[in-house]
């Protein structure tokens, strides 16, 4: 029970790696709000078979999204001990074909969308509280077919940075987990089989990982035994080599 009662908002969290740590952090105890986007029928099916505190639609593209959410959340829980941004998307193409729109949605969830979130949970994160961005071993080395996303989650860990440095007289934590690949839908809609075989190649562990793989790490970030982390990003990636191509 190392997270007992503390109030944790997981945001993109009704299905993939964001439900993978709810899950874990309500098994340790944590009061877990989960957000969505857009099924809503899936989010409220997740919320209601795990028992977590609460669900909220959520756009982290839009500012007034953010602000009426965070409005609730201070109205029924007053404090945020727990942050983890989470939400992403990815449109894949080699450098030479990615639009100028594919560009532009990935950078505006996956990074901007983090920084205007984080920016409106400020006033509600509790002195010693945690925030955990998800990165990725995209951003770490860059590819290979993901110049958007690469560059969006290699912004993620500048980001963590400066965030921890602006936190610090708070006591606040802000650290990066950087997930290698997870076989799951997202791999599956983002690489081609050519790509995965590489991956694969270049992994000291030889297969990909499992959600559930990511989830200690995540709790150790949220919990008290990373009092004295912050600023860093922890890969959790089987041994990727970061010469990937």
């Amino acid at each position: 029970m190392r997270l007992k009662n503390k109030i944790a908002i997981i945001v993109g969290s009704s299905r993939g790696l964001g439900l993978s740590i709810a899950k874990g952090y309500k098994n340790e105890g944590a009061k877990v709000v989960i957000t969505y986007l857009e099924k809503k029928e899936e989010a409220l099916s997740v919320y209601q078979k795990e028992g977590f505190s609460d669900v909220f639609q959520l756009d982290i593209r839009c500012r007034e999204s953010l602000v009426e959410f965070y409005e609730k959340i201070k109205e029924k829980y007053k404090k945020i001990d727990i942050l983890v941004n989470n939400a992403g998307i990815n449109r894949t193409a080699d450098f030479i074909d990615q639009t100028d729109d594919e560009w532009d949605s990935v950078i505006e969830t996956n990074l901007t969308g983090v920084f205007r979130n984080s920016q409106e949970a400020l006033n509600l994160i509790s002195d010693g509280g945690k925030i955990i961005n998800i990165g990725s071993l995209s951003g770490e080395y860059g590819g290979p077919r993901t110049p958007s996303y690469a560059a969006a989650k290699m912004g993620i860990m500048a980001l963590t940075h400066n965030l921890a440095r602006f936190l610090a007289d708070r006591n606040i934590c802000v650290n990066c987990l950087s997930p290698g690949v997870i076989a799951g839908e997202f791999t599956e809609d983002s690489m081609s089989p050519e790509v995965k075989k590489t991956a694969l190649k270049l992994m000291l562990l030889k297969r990909f990982a499992k959600y559930e793989e990511m989830v200690g790490a995540a709790i150790f970030l949220a919990s008290d035994d990373s009092s004295y982390l912050t600023a860093q990003t922890i890969s959790v990636n089987g041994g990727a080599h970061v010469r990937m191509r």
